[in-house]
C-alpha cells in the first residue's frame, strides 16, 4: 500500500472518528491489521485489550472498505498512519511527522556500523521525541536480524523513549508488540522504558540504568517541527535552560541536539534528521557556537530545497554527530534518493577554526568559499551603507488593504463581502507588495490602499485615539467597526492593543525616501526602484536612501549574476530553486568602493555579460 493511497483511502475513511477517544481509534486500527494477517495473539494483554469484537459494526465496514480498495495494512501503514491521526492542534504543539521508511533506515544503518555486531544487543538507545516508535521499530528490526537478540530483551534493556503526549507512548508501545507478535514472539507483556514527558526538563539521571550506563550510546530520531511562534507557554519557557536556545526566536528542534549530546556518552553517535537552516539562521547561531566549541564530529548530508515529508513545507537534512573532538565537519548536499551512492570523496571537509561560531557557516568546496570570502571582504558591507527595512505588518491585511473600484475628491469606493464601502482619502496611505514586483511599471499595476489609523507626531507615528477617528473619518470608522472581532483574534486574542484597529505590530510605519524593494525570497534578484516617497511596503523588504542616484547604481550591483552568487552560496533555498533574502542573509554582501568613473560606467554597461566580467575582476573572483 503506498503512502498516497493511505493518505487519500485510510484518512479520508477515519474522518467520521475524529471525534471518537484515541483508544478506540488505536483499537480499531490494531483489530483490523490482526484480523487482515489472520493473527491469533493468545498472550500479550496489551494487545487482547486493543481487539474490537468481530461483530463490531466499525471494524467490519473498515474491513470491507479495505477489502473494496484491495489494501492490506503493512506494519509501515500503522506507523504513518499513527504518525497522522494526531489532531492538527496537536501536530502543531509537538510537531509530529512521519519519517519515511528509507530515511530511518539510513540512520539507523549508519549509526550501528559505527558499532561491533556482538555489542548492539547490548548498549542503549534513546529517542527523546519517539513518536509513536518508527525509529524504534526499525532499530530493533535490524538488531534482531543482525544479532537474533530477542525483541523482548531488546525492548526491556536497550531502548529509551520520551513523547510530550501519552497517546504517543501508548501507540508506540502497541507498535511494538504488534511487530513483534507479528514475528512470533507472543507473550503476556512486554516491558517497556517509554515515558510521557516534556524532554526540555526531562532528567535522563532519574533513569537508575542511564545514571549507571553513564549516558545513552546512541540516540536517534526527528526532533519535533515546531515554530517558534507555535511552541506552547510551557516549552517556551523551558526553551531558557539551554543555551543553544539563546540567540533570536528559537524552533523546538534546536535545543534537541544539545539535549541529545548532553545525554550521549563520551564517543556516542547521534543520528537525527531535522532542519536543515540551523548553520544559517539567525536562531540557529546557539547550535553553531555549541558545536564549534566542542568540536564535535558533524556529518550532515543536506536535502537542500528538496521537501523529504510530504505535505510539510519543511527543507532538512540528516545529522550525524559522534561526541568527540576531532575540530570538522563534514558536508555533502544530494538529494535523498542519491543516500546509498553517496561515496566519501564527495564530502566536504570543513575544519570548525575556519567558521565564525555565530555567522552564517559557508560548508562550500574551497573554491567558492574562497570566493563568499573575498565578496564580503570586499569593501563596505550592504547592511552599513543603505537602511534594510522590512514592511508593515498588520496581522489583518485583507481588512486594511483594498484596491478603489472609483474615487470622488475626497472618498476612495471598494467592495467587500457583497457591501460597497466609501473610505476617507485622507486616512488611506499607497502601499504594495514587494514579493509581486518584477519591475517598475509592476508597482502602478498592484498598487493597493491601505487604511493607516495613524498620525505623526515630530518624529513619532502614533496611533489616532478612537475619538478622533470617529470624529475625523467616519467613514473608515465604520468600515473598521464592521471588523472589530477579526481585529480583536489577531494574535490569538492574547494581546491588549492600544487601541482596537492599530495594526498587529508598529514596524515600518513611516519609512520615507527612495527605496529598492525586494521580496521574501525569488529564484532571480529582483530589485525594483521607485520614487514615491511615502509609499508604504508589506510582504517584502526595502533598501531606503535619501539620494536617487545611491540606489540607481547600487541596484545594478545587485541585479547582477554576482550578488546572485552570493545568495545562492549563503542563503537558505526553497523549492523551485527559490533564495530567502532576508535582512540576514543580504547584509553580509560587500559593496566594493567604486569610484565615480567605474560607477559611470557600470551605470551605461547594458549587457548583463559585460557587467559580470567587470564585477568578477573587481572582486577578483571566479564564479562560472
Amino acid at each position: 500500500m503506498s503512502s498516497a493511497s493511505l493518505n487519500r483511502t485510510i484518512l479520508q475513511y477515519f474522518r467520521k472518528f475524529c471525534h471518537h477517544e484515541t483508544h478506540y481509534i488505536d483499537s480499531l486500527i490494531i483489530s483490523t491489521y490482526v484480523h487482515q494477517h489472520g493473527l491469533d495473539i493468545r498472550h500479550n494483554i496489551l494487545l487482547k485489550s486493543h481487539l474490537l469484537a468481530r461483530n463490531n459494526a466499525d471494524l467490519n465496514d473498515f474491513l470491507a472498505y479495505l477489502n473494496k480498495k484491495e489494501v492490506k495494512l503493512e506494519i509501515e501503514d500503522l506507523i504513518e498512519f499513527f504518525e497522522f491521526v494526531i489532531s492538527p492542534i496537536d501536530r502543531e504543539v509537538n510537531g509530529s511527522v512521519y519519517t519515511p521508511r528509507y530515511i530511518r533506515e539510513y540512520i539507523i544503518n549508519f549509526v550501528l556500523s559505527k558499532f561491533e555486531t556482538q555489542k548492539l544487543g547490548y548498549i542503549m538507545y534513546g529517542d527523546i521525541s519517539c513518536g509513536c516508535g518508527g525509529f524504534f521499530l526499525t532499530l530493533v528490526q535490524r538488531i534482531h536480524i543482525l544479532t537474533g537478540i530477542s525483541y523482548q530483551q531488546l525492548y526491556a534493556n536497550c531502548i529509551f523513549g520520551v513523547d510530550i503526549k501519552d497517546y504517543c507512548i501508548s501507540r508506540t508501545k502497541l507498535l511494538l508488540s504488534l511487530f513483534a507478535i507479528t514475528d512470533g514472539e507472543d507473550i503476556e507483556s512486554f516491558d517497556f522504558n517509554l515515558f510521557v514527558a516534556n524532554s526540555l526538563n526531562f532528567e535522563w539521571e532519574t533513569v537508575p540504568v542511564i545514571r549507571e550506563r553513564g549516558g545513552f550510546d546512541v540516540i536517534i530520531g526527528n526532533p519535533p517541527y515546531v515554530g517558534a511562534s507555535k511552541i506552547d507557554l510551557e516549552s517556551r519557557g523551558l526553551l531558557k535552560k539551554w543555551s543553544v536556545a539563546k540567540y533570536g526566536k528559537a524552533d523546538l528542534y534546536i535545543p534537541f541536539f544539545q539535549i541529545a549530546l548532553e545525554n550521549l556518552k563520551k564517543n556516542g553517535w547521534l543520528g537525527y534528521i531535522t532542519v536543515n537552516n540551523f548553520y544559517r539562521s539567525l536562531n540557529g547561531r546557539g547550535v553553531r557556537e555549541y558545536f564549534s566549541t566542542n568540536k564535535f564530529n558533524l556529518i550532515m548530508i543536506d536535502f537542500g530545497s528538496e521537501q523529504v515529508f510530504r505535505a510539510r513545507s519543511t527543507y532538512t537534512c540528516l545529522c550525524f554527530i559522534n561526541k568527540i573532538d576531532t575540530g570538522r565537519i563534514s558536508y555533502v548536499k544530494c538529494l535523498s534518493t542519491e543516500l546509498l551512492s553517496i561515496s566519501e570523496t564527495q564530502y566536504i571537509e570543513v575544519p570548525y577554526e575556519t567558521t565564525n561560531k555565530q555567522d552564517v557557516w559557508l560548508l562550500q568546496r574551497h573554491s567558492v568559499s574562497e570566493n563568499i570570502r573575498r565578496i564580503e571582504n570586499t569593501g563596505i558591507p550592504l547592511g552599513k551603507l543603505f537602511l534594510i527595512k522590512n514592511g508593515f505588518a498588520t496581522l489583518k491585511n485583507e481588512i486594511y488593504l483594498f484596491s478603489p473600484e472609483s474615487q470622488s475628491d475626497n472618498t476612495f469606493t471598494f467592495q467587500k463581502n457583497g457591501i460597497r464601502y466609501e473610505i476617507e482619502k485622507r486616512i488611506c496611505r499607497p502601499a504594495v507588495k514587494p514579493n509581486i514586483l518584477k519591475n517598475e511599471s509592476d508597482i502602478t499595476e498592484n498598487l493597493e490602499q491601505l487604511i493607516f489609523p495613524y498620525i505623526v507626531v515630530g518624529n513619532k507615528v502614533l496611533v489616532m485615539s478612537e475619538t478622533l477617528i470617529q470624529q475625523e473619518y467616519p467613514l473608515a470608522y465604520a468600515y473598521l467597526s464592521d471588523f472589530k472581532i477579526p481585529l480583536s483574534e489577531r494574535d490569538k486574542g492574547n494581546r491588549k492593543y492600544e487601541e482596537w484597529f492599530a495594526f498587529g505590530r508598529s514596524q515600518a510605519l513611516d519609512i520615507k525616501g527612495y527605496k529598492l524593494l525586494f521580496p521574501y525570497l525569488s529564484d532571480k534578484p529582483y530589485f525594483v526602484f521607485t520614487d514615491e516617497l511615502d509609499l508604504l511596503f508589506y510582504n517584502g523588504y526595502a533598501l531606503v536612501s535619501d539620494t536617487e542616484d545611491e540606489l540607481r547604481f547600487i541596484q545594478k550591483i545587485l541585479k547582477s549574476d554576482v550578488f546572485w552568487y552570493y545568495i545562492k552560496h549563503t542563503s537558505k533555498p526553497y523549492g523551485g530553486d527559490y533564495f530567502a533574502l532576508a535582512k540576514n542573509y543580504v547584509k553580509n554582501f560587500g559593496v566594493y568602493n567604486f569610484s565615480n568613473d567605474q560607477k559611470q560606467r557600470i551605470l551605461e554597461i547594458e549587457d548583463s555579460k559585460e557587467l559580470n566580467d567587470l564585477l568578477c575582476r573587481l572582486y577578483n573572483i571566479d564564479i562560472l
